[in-house]
């Protein structure tokens, strides 16, 4: 008996795979990295990240989620950047003696501040509004092209972010100034 074999050559899609690091209180984009996926994991992008933004910023806390999860991480933000790293171990069923690297090890022991951790949060909320802003689909078709699509994007963004940033400071000032008015206003000659 006679079999067909049948090639089928799959096409993998190439998408444009958007890294940001943030200053999560102001809700600033600092530092962005694009790339080509699915090629590589996200962790490979994590010491570029950090360490250009401390650069521009001093690095009080980094939080990461568990793709970030790194010994090496941990070593680069602690010792070398002076900060303090929150990224939870990947695999929690393993025991704490078989995890390598002290930094783990003390994730794995359970860092309970959720407050911080939580503050990845806005992470996700950039890229939220990004895509409410300005649409979730690439329009240009060369890779060139979407990279600077990407990063007009992100510049168009952070200007958007700091307009309402001054407003509010504005706004909140010029409510300071009347209540100060009013309360002179008040006082006996």
């Amino acid at each position: 008996m006679h079999q067909n074999t049948i090639q089928i050559d799959v096409m993998i899609k190439k998408y444009a795979k958007l890294s940001i690091g943030a200053d999560v209180l102001q809700q600033i984009i600092c530092f962005i990295k694009i790339r080509r996926a699915p090629a590589r994991h996200d962790n490979i992008d994590f010491k570029p990240i950090v360490t250009k933004i401390s650069n521009i910023k001093s690095l009080s806390v980094v939080v990461g989620d568990k793709a970030y999860d790194s010994e090496d991480n941990h070593v680069l933000v602690r010792e070398k950047l002076h900060g303090f790293s929150i990224m939870p171990t990947r695999y929690e069923n393993v025991p704490i003696w078989k995890t390598k690297g002290s930094y783990r090890k003390e994730m794995k022991r359970g860092y309970n501040n959720k407050i911080l951790y939580n503050q990845r949060n806005k992470d996700e909320t950039i890229v939220s509004v990004i895509k409410r802003l300005f649409g979730e689909h690439i329009t240009s078709t060369l890779v060139r092209m979407q990279n600077r699509e990407l990063t007009f994007r992100c510049i168009a963004y952070n200007t958007h972010r700091i307009v309402k940033l001054v407003i509010t400071v504005m706004v909140s000032h010029s409510y300071y100034i009347h209540s100060l008015i009013q309360i002179v206003h008040l006082l006996p000659p």
